[in-house]
């Protein structure tokens, strides 16, 4: 099972076969996309169109994380040096 997966499944538990269908769908859509996209860039432009189509996917996914997620703060603490951090008893 990957992480995603797991995600899915902490959702609601009463609905994993929809979610997993749902998941593994999308999953098998997406490859056959990227499959006919490459194939198609490869047969117009060759290698180099493969490479540009990649760098404008992995361009896309960049752009999409870095607006879909707020910054993460750092440590109010700091982590250089280990100051500020807690030390957890070993249970």
């Amino acid at each position: 099972m990957s992480r995603n997966q797991a995600r899915i499944f902490a959702l609601r538990s009463e609905a994993r076969a929809r979610l997993n269908t749902a998941y593994m769908t999308c999953a098998f859509l997406g490859g056959s996309v990227g499959s006919w996209l490459g194939v198609r860039a490869y047969s117009t432009f060759g290698w180099n169109g493969v490479c540009g189509l990649v760098m404008l996917l992995a361009g896309l996914a960049l752009l999409r994380h870095r607006v879909g997620h707020p910054k993460v703060r750092p440590p109010r603490n700091g982590a250089a040096g280990g100051r500020g951090r807690r030390q957890h008893a070993a249970r």
